[in-house]
C-alpha cells in the first residue's frame, strides 16, 4: 500500500516554558535563574519534527488554542517540514504550556499544567490520516484513543508505536494491553512498574514486536519478540548541555531505522548516536540531527572501536 507519511505524531503538543537554572529547586529555596523562553516543546510534537529531520515524510494530529501559541507550534511544524494537516485550532481554548527548569548539568524537571485540550476526542479527519501513515506514533491517553489509533493504523498496513511515560493517563491492566497489543513501545523503568512488568521480555508477544526500555545515561535496553534475551546500547559519552527531548528524539530516530528495515541492535545504535548529537544543545528542538549527520557519528565510533 502506498503511504502518504512514514511517521504521523498524535497528540502530545505544547509551548515549553524553559529557564535554566544552576541547580534544579528543592523545596523553600530560592534560585537565580536566566530569562522565560517560549520555545515549541511537546514529546510527540518533539519526536515528529526529529522523524522530519531524519528525512521521513511527516504529519501531525492534535489540538491548539486560536491563540498565538498556536500560531507558534503550526509555523513550527512548517520550519521542520511536517504536515500540519491534522492539528486543530479550537477557539476559546489556551494552547497548552509545559514548565521546563534546566539545571547547569543539563538535568531537568517538568511541570504539565492541566488543559481541556488534552482530553480531546480523535476526528474522523484525525483518524483517516492514521490510516495513511506507516507509523502511528502517541501515547497511551485512554483505551478509547489507543484502540482508534491502533485499528486506523492497522486497517491502513502501517504500525501504532506508543511512548509510554510515567505521566501516561492511563494505568494498570488497560496500559499493559494496549502495550502489547503495539508494535513498538518504549517505556522507562517507572513506567515498566505502571505496567505491572518484571522486565520487556514479559510485554513482547506477537512476531516482531519491540519493546524498548530507556535508561537515560545508561542507555537502553530492546526486546524482539521471539528472542531469548534483550540487547543492550550504552549511551554514547558526550558533554551534556539539555536532556529536554532526548528521549523524543530517540524514539523517532529508533523508528526511521525500523521503517529502513535495521535490525533491533543496529535501530538501538543509530537511535543512540541520534540522541548524543541532540543533547549537546539546548531546547527540546535544538540541535536535531540529520541522517548523515548522524552516520558521521557512528562512522566515528566505528573506527574506535577498531583503534
Amino acid at each position: 500500500m502506498a503511504f502518504d507519511y512514514d511517521f504521523l505524531g498524535v497528540g502530545g503538543l505544547a509551548v515549553d516554558l524553559t529557564l535554566q537554572v544552576d541547580q534544579l529547586p528543592t523545596a523553600d529555596g530560592k534560585y537565580p535563574a536566566g530569562p522565560v523562553a517560549r520555545l515549541p516543546g511537546g514529546f510527540i510534537g518533539n519526536a515528529t519534527c526529529a522523524a522530519a529531520h531524519l528525512g521521513l515524510r511527516t504529519g501531525y494530529a492534535g489540538w491548539v488554542g486560536d491563540d498565538a501559541d498556536g500560531t507558534l507550534l503550526h509555523a513550527d511544524f512548517v520550519r521542520w517540514g511536517v504536515d500540519p494537516a491534522g492539528l486543530v485550532r479550537v477557539p476559546g481554548e489556551p494552547t497548552p504550556v509545559t514548565i521546563v527548569i534546566t539545571s547547569a548539568d543539563g538535568e531537568r524537571l517538568i511541570l504539565l499544567p492541566s488543559c481541556a485540550l488534552y482530553h480531546a476526542p480523535l476526528t474522523p479527519d484525525q483518524i483517516a490520516l492514521a490510516r495513511r501513515a506507516q507509523i502511528v506514533y502517541t501515547f497511551p491517553r485512554d483505551v478509547p484513543w489507543c484502540e482508534a489509533l491502533l485499528n486506523a493504523a492497522h486497517d491502513g498496513g502501517g504500525q501504532l508505536a506508543l511512548d509510554v511515560e510515567t505521566s501516561a493517563p492511563l494505568q494498570g491492566d488497560d496500559l499493559r494491553r494496549m502495550v502489547q497489543a503495539a508494535d513498538v513501545a518504549f517505556l522507562t523503568r517507572r513506567s515498566l512498574a505502571a505496567v505491572g512488568a518484571a522486565s520487556i521480555r514479559d510485554l513482547a508477544a506477537a512476531p516482531g514486536q519491540w519493546i524498548i526500555l530507556t535508561a537515560g545515561s545508561r542507555g537502553a535496553y530492546g526486546f524482539e519478540a521471539g528472542r531469548k534475551k534483550p540487547v543492550f546500547q550504552p549511551a554514547l559519552p558526550v558533554r551534556v548541555v539539555d536532556t529536554t527531548g532526548a528521549g523524543d528524539c530517540f524514539h523517532a530516530a529508533l523508528l526511521a531505522a525500523r521503517l529502513d528495515g535495521a535490525s533491533l541492535s543496529d535501530a538501538l545504535a543509530f537511535a543512540a548516536a541520534t540522541a548524543a548529537i541532540k543533547i549537546q544543545h539546548h531546547g527540546a528542538r535544538g540541535g536535531l540531527p540529520t541522517r548523515a549527520e548522524v552516520h558521521t557519528l557512528l562512522d566515528a565510533e566505528r573506527r574506535k572501536d577498531r583503534s
